[in-house]
């Protein structure tokens, strides 16, 4: 089990492979596709009108906000998404807006082309992944892709993006919140510097960490961490300081959950009392707890409100979600791995499973 897994909550493998190394080229290496009614989105063909024009975006190595803007302005409105897809990838996904724009539009790092009306919900099934792993162990990825397919199904942890893969700690943020320790929250944003970050983020969370940040440093970081460092230091109030965030403080608190997540179905999993239809529920009562649940639940310090956040308006509902996930037309080609994947579900933990390597290997 490696560091990262166990820092996100994922205290299980179905198998315990030895790990093989790999490189993913990225990001024509890395490729997602959406599913529509099963299929790839690629087929979807609409009808002569409807309420909603739908264009297939293909992007590449492109983050969502920054297509989301640009499509923006040439469409005359932000468009509508059923999924964000990873930056670092090559993906096509359906876009829809209220009204059509234009037939078809390319630039370096995306293309969007129109594929005709609907008035009903487009029906998201999954994503569908190919993924090129580049590594001398092919013929042990085989036999193990084999197994994985022979069983079906691999537990549906939560996937290292939702904690932040390069700096995993958005579910700590969230927990600190949930205590109400709010300088601890600050402290897990701006310090706690990675290794891989940019030089001058680490430079300045080592410098937050060490008390003596050098003003001229502030305007080489993310807004994120400048517009909270700088009201932290107007008003030296950590709570007045978290208010500030860009990033919605009930995104951090839902990480907890989902750390939480998979700390008990890793729990359920280890005592042979999970099964593959079941769901797992992620209560915000402790009362509401099974047995696995209240051993996570008393570690983590868990009490009645710790989900509702009176001094930042956040209030949560229960997590309730599948307990295993189906993976689909499961392939390996000696060089693709290729399956299809639910909606929700994440690619890198099945990579995790057939590699059981650092997940910066695969992320």
């Amino acid at each position: 089990m490696n560091l990262l897994d166990l820092a996100i909550g994922i205290e299980f493998k179905v198998h315990q492979w030895p790990p093989i190394h790999v490189t993913i080229p990225r990001p024509d290496g890395f490729r997602v596709t959406e599913e529509i009614d099963g299929k790839p989105c690629t087929l979807w063909r609409g009808s002569e009108r409807g309420r909603y024009a739908v264009y297939l975006l293909k992007k590449r190595g492109m983050e969502h906000n920054a297509v989301m803007t640009r499509l923006a302005s040439l469409l005359g409105e932000r468009p509508g998404y059923l999924g964000i897809k990873d930056a670092n990838a090559v993906t096509e996904q359906l876009i829809y807006v209220s009204r059509k724009a234009l037939d078809f539009h390319a630039e370096e790092s995306f293309s969007i082309e129109f594929m005709g009306y609907t008035s009903t919900k487009l029906n998201h099934t999954g994503n569908i992944f190919s993924i090129n792993l580049v590594t001398e162990d092919r013929e042990e990825i085989g036999e193990r892709i084999n197994a994985i397919r022979k069983e079906g199904v691999l537990p549906a942890f939560v996937g290292y993006q939702r904690f932040g893969t390069r700096r995993p700690i958005t579910h700590l943020v969230g927990k600190a919140i949930t205590q109400r320790d709010w300088c601890k929250g600050v402290d897990f944003i701006l310090g706690y510097p990675f290794i891989w970050e940019n030089e001058n983020i680490r430079i300045f969370r080592t410098q937050y960490m060490e008390g003596k940040v050098k003003g001229e440093l502030l305007k080489k970081i993310p807004s994120q961490e400048r517009n909270i460092y700088l009201e932290l230091m107007k008003t030296q109030d950590c709570l007045s300081a978290l208010r500030k965030s860009q990033v919605k403080l009930s995104f951090y608190v839902e990480a907890y959950q989902s750390y939480l997540f998979n700390r008990i179905l890793s729990r359920k999993l280890r005592y042979s009392t999970v099964y593959e239809t079941d769901q797992i529920v992620v209560p915000t009562d402790p009362k509401q707890c099974d047995a696995e649940c209240m051993e996570v639940f008393e570690e983590e310090g868990i009490q009645r409100g710790s989900f509702h956040i009176e001094e930042l308006g956040i209030s949560l509902r229960p997590v309730k979600r599948s307990a295993f996930m189906s993976v689909r037309n499961l392939y390996f080609d000696g060089n693709y791995v290729t399956f299809s994947l639910e909606r929700g579900m994440y690619a890198t933990v099945v990579l995790s499973e057939i590699l059981n390597t650092d997940p910066k290997e695969f992320t």
